[in-house]
């Protein structure tokens, strides 16, 4: 008879779960986008009888179910923690490191070399650098878990400078990207390289922006050892900005509302764009940046070198580059770019 109760109890409880996870679904609207995570989530597919027959929609259905669970977030935190108590190392792509890094491979998001090869042959192989960003796990090897490490890693001027200050916070503990100290550094060795002065760090004001920034790496695992520090050095230079050929509102270099948000890196040129023209009027020549987001905090320190700055995310811009920046007048090209690197074994 205590066992019938037992499993009556165990029956009830399972179909208040289930009961409760349907009221949840019947009164929860989907969520469009994740801010942690960075990515449309996906919506809940329509029943069709080709999409059922052929395995579609169960599927779709499925991949639904997993994004908009409710309390999804709180769920995965406590799947990572689980999984930190087994011993794991790496969770869903991510490499917990020491000191509280997570890392992450990294891959092209364009085709970067074609883009330099198409940019020398129009413009002269003079005219075009490029820089190397190395994903973080290659400059701060020491921090790596154990037994891994990076490979395709271009260990140029730039890779140098930055194992340099690897005890500084080059680079942030829960986001892909460089810090603005680390994006300096680089900063400074490119333009040696072009034979330019750069602006001793020391000439910028100093400002602390965040002291709890969470970036991509917490947005996959909803974990983190510490929050990171989110500092922004300004070099007080006033700016013309214009967003996307004046079809975006976006307006000045800088947007502290962002600050307040999970997306707090969108400070820097607010994000990505398909083009930012920037108005300097404090040196000379006009310069063209190619990039992808680890341009975003480095452009800053350019400012005092151009008269002129284009930069254009390819990932976005729908014309073609090489023609479109040919009317431009521009003298410089920089591509800027995270190199692709995979994790492997010692």
């Amino acid at each position: 008879m205590k066992k019938n109760n037992k499993k009556t109890v165990v029956c009830l409880l399972f179909f208040c779960t289930l009961c409760g996870f349907w009221a949840a679904d019947c009164f929860t609207e989907d969520r469009l986008y994740s801010e942690w995570e960075k990515r449309i989530l996906a919506q809940k597919p329509t029943a069709e009888w080709s999409s059922v027959m052929n395995g579609s929609y169960g599927n779709a259905y499925e991949e639904w179910l997993l994004d908009q669970f409710p309390g999804r977030d709180r769920w995965v935190h406590a799947k990572t923690q689980c999984e930190i108590l087994l011993g794991k190392k790496e969770i869903d792509g991510i490499y917990l490191g020491k000191d509280g890094y997570l890392f992450s491979e990294s891959t092209e998001t364009a085709d970067w070399d074609r883009l330099e090869l198409l940019m020398k042959e129009q413009f002269g192989e003079r005219k075009v650098s490029r820089v190397h960003v190395p994903n973080a796990g290659a400059v701060l090897k020491e921090k790596m878990p154990p037994m891994l490490c990076f490979k395709a890693v271009e260990e140029d001027r730039i890779w140098r400078r930055l194992r340099e200050h690897r005890q500084e916070d080059i680079f942030f503990r829960t986001d892909h990207h460089w810090t603005m100290l680390g994006a300096y550094y680089a900063y400074e060795a490119w333009a040696e390289e072009q034979g330019l002065v750069p602006v001793p760090l020391q000439n910028f004001r100093k400002r602390t922006l965040k002291k709890d920034f969470l970036g991509t790496h917490y947005g996959r695992l909803h974990y983190a050892r510490q929050a990171d520090r989110m500092d922004f050095y300004d070099s007080g230079a006033v700016c013309d900005v214009v967003y996307d050929l004046g079809e975006s509102r976006v307006r000045g270099m800088y947007q502290e509302q962002y600050l307040s948000t999970e997306d707090a890196y969108r400070f820097f040129l607010d994000g990505n764009h398909a083009v930012v023209q920037i108005t300097t009027g404090m040196g000379d020549g006009h310069l063209a940046v190619l990039k992808d987001s680890f341009a975003n905090n480095f452009v800053p320190f350019l400012l005092s070198h151009y008269g002129k700055i284009t930069v254009i995310d390819p990932r976005y811009f729908r014309a073609d580059a090489v023609e479109w920046l040919s009317g431009q007048d521009v003298t410089q090209i920089l591509i800027l770019a995270q190199d692709a690197a995979e994790v492997s074994c010692r």
